[in-house]
């Protein structure tokens, strides 16, 4: 499985939520149901870094939600239209980007762990989606301002500062304030980009030869009367590529969820 054939979910967290060798139900909420113990096991040998690209600076369409609009744009179109949107203009010292060498040796060595295979064996039996983080992306000593299109211009824009009563939709929304000069107070750091596998369970009898799998484990499947004898099968597990309409349903889900509390 290679690193393309992944997804890149633009969304600004603080680092400290979000590693590399991570597990998670839904990349857009890396804090809550999610399996860090595999971690610690992915050091330098096991990451590739780019050479940081300098002076990053990028215009994008935030939602109310919190997800980040660059690079999907051309890709989600009509079928994330109509959401209210705003824009912000992005400038930073540089834009970093790290990605696992060989994601099926890491979740190899994680799921060596009994905690990961229990908490995998949970995903399963309740049909949760579970993904595993290969990439990342951080903004570093960035600077955010408001952008205000020209009417009657085309591309043409003015930036603005952050109003403090607006709702500044990032993660790390803490670090930045509105400032008389029309820039965020101070410069931030955060993951810009989360790039993720899903993983892809099967449960087969065990020693049954089916399709390719990276790793496999015995599963004791339980019927629902206590009486009835449990059985022991084999949870074969594969990684794959996400989808975009999986990535927009992840989308819908956050947006449906950050709707919900604040009917709440």
């Amino acid at each position: 499985m290679t690193v393309s054939d992944s997804v890149l979910l633009p969304k600004l967290f603080s680092k400290d939520l979000v590693s590399l060798g991570q597990l998670l139900r839904n990349p857009l909420v890396p804090n809550t149901d999610t399996f860090r113990g595999g971690c610690a096991l992915v050091d330098e040998t096991d990451i590739s870094s780019a050479d940081p690209e300098e002076n990053f600076e990028a215009i994008v369409s935030v939602g109310k939600n919190g997800w980040l609009d660059i690079g999907l744009t051309r890709l989600l179109g009509t079928k994330l239209g109509g959401r209210k949107t705003s824009m912000l203009s992005i400038k930073a010292k540089s834009l970093e980007y790290i990605t696992l060498k060989d994601s099926v040796d890491v979740l190899r060595r994680i799921s060596c762990s009994d905690d990961a295979k229990r908490w995998i064996n949970d995903m399963v039996r309740y049909k949760t989606p579970c993904y595993l983080v290969v990439g990342i992306q951080t903004l570093c000593m960035a600077e955010f301002t408001r952008v205000v299109l020209k009417e009657g211009v085309a591309g043409g824009y003015i930036t603005m500062p952050l109003e403090a009563t607006a709702q500044i939709p990032v993660h790390i929304n803490g670090n930045i304030s509105a400032h008389h000069f029309g820039r965020s107070m101070g410069k931030t750091s955060g993951v810009f980009g989360i790039q993720v596998l899903r993983l892809d369970p099967r449960i087969v009898q065990v020693g049954e030869i089916g399709l390719k799998s990276d790793v496999s484990w015995k599963w004791s499947y339980e019927r629902i009367k206590a009486t009835q004898k449990v059985e022991e099968k084999q949870l074969d597990i594969a990684l794959k590529g996400v989808a975009m309409d999986e990535l927009i349903e992840l989308m819908c889900e956050d947006a449906k969820d950050e709707d919900e509390d604040e009917d709440d």
